[in-house]
């Protein structure tokens, strides 16, 4: 069918809260929607809303399906405009209508300009009759649960109407809050993580620790196929693969077996953060759910976050499993985490590890090894990619 919308407009819920800020976030999220959306594209605010202007070829399912995964946006809408005229507007939902041809519709009126000829009741009355009147295929009014709202914006000299609304992410915009590293596992937890950072206005840079000796090619073509998935979110997105092979070495030969996973991660704690310096970071990100596994006990993820002094996000630490896969599911990222791999943290551990640890054993224990010429190497060694939406 062919495209006959010439506009989506965009509406912000938490944007709109930010006062005097506002440009700054509405300026950011036209930046990474024209970027995303590609060339020919624009975005502009008018009229209280933001409305990106479409090319005559405009892939329209692909854009809105791009724009559902903004963040900064809340609801998505094709679009027509017209003047402020009841003729036009009629003729403009009747369009709307014939495009979707659904079995049932209604239509609903907002008024940005309150002196217009009628109030919103009586425009969507007197647009439901006519299109009532003049559709050719059987149609059917329903206000309670129509299967197309066709949405009327009456301004002052223009009026919006608009097509079926879908539903985007919410939060803010990617590039407003600052840049995170998450450290990225390649399981559940640790892509949504990274997520809800973007959602929250940070740029997200993934850490990925891998050992060499482990199925290299398959593990990494999940992560990268993890980072592709969460580009369709940010953008763009730059991962760093660690070798952490040597280390782990070093850790096997000198560390109790019952604490090994929690001296794995306060190294790549303290590899993230050197990372971090030199990417001009603010804050690093693990996946961790409270009590989840061994790891994550309280006392545990206490002796793992000492490792560094840099700021540390943990967006799923209330979560439940349950909570984590629908996010998961809803961004695409289920089906590829699901995939079997081998962690490196689960390489050589006891089968029952500590899950209460205590700091001073661990710094007592953590003096055997001499990782430091390691540490620089593993991050000398690290390999970048960057991924783009597409």
């Amino acid at each position: 069918m062919e495209n006959i919308f010439k506009k989506i407009i965009v509406h912000f819920d938490e944007i709109g809260l930010k006062g005097k800020n506002q440009p700054f976030f509405v300026k950011q999220v036209i930046k990474n929607i024209e970027q995303k959306l590609g060339l020919g594209v624009k975005a502009s605010r008018a009229e209280g809303k933001l409305q990106i202007e479409l090319p005559s070829n405009a892939d329209i399912k692909k854009m809105i399906n791009l724009l559902k995964f903004t963040p900064g946006v809340s609801t998505i809408n094709p679009g027509l405009q017209c003047l402020s005229e009841m003729d036009q507007i009629e003729k403009q939902a009747l369009a709307v209508v014939d495009f979707y041809k659904p079995k049932t519709f209604k239509i609903e009126t907002t008024r940005s300009y309150k002196p217009f000829e009628l109030n919103s009741l009586q425009v969507s009355s007197q647009v439901g009759a006519y299109v009532l009147q003049n559709a050719d295929f059987e149609l059917k009014v329903d206000v309670h649960k129509p299967e197309l709202t066709v949405k009327v914006e009456v301004a002052k000299r223009k009026t919006f109407v608009l097509g079926k609304k879908e539903k985007g992410l919410g939060g803010l915009p990617v590039g407003t809050a600052g840049k995170v590293i998450c450290l990225l596992s390649g399981g559940l937890d640790s892509p949504v993580a990274g997520f809800q950072m973007m959602k929250r206005g940070a740029e997200v840079i993934f850490v990925h620790f891998h050992n060499q000796t482990i199925n290299k090619v398959g593990v990494q073509n999940k992560i990268k196929k993890l980072v592709t998935q969460l580009s369709k979110v940010q953008g763009s997105c730059k991962l760093i693969i660690v070798p952490f092979s040597d280390l782990q070495k070093s850790v096997i030969a000198h560390i109790p077996a019952d604490v090994r996973m929690i001296v794995y991660r306060r190294l790549m704690y303290r590899i993230a953060e050197q990372i971090a310096v030199e990417n001009k970071v603010q804050a690093l990100v693990a996946g961790d759910s409270l009590a989840q596994v061994a790891s994550q006990t309280m006392e545990n993820l206490q002796v793992i976050y000492q490792a560094t002094s840099m700021l540390k996000f943990a967006p799923l630490i209330g979560m439940n499993k349950n909570e984590i896969i629908n996010i998961a599911e809803q961004i695409g990222t289920y089906a590829i985490s699901i995939e079997p791999y081998e962690d490196c943290c689960s390489l050589m551990i006891a089968k029952h590890p500590q899950t209460r640890a205590k700091l001073e054993e661990v710094l007592k224990v953590e003096q055997n090894l001499e990782v430091n010429d390691l540490i620089s190497q593993a991050i000398n060694m690290s390999e970048i990619s960057e991924f783009k939406a597409n």
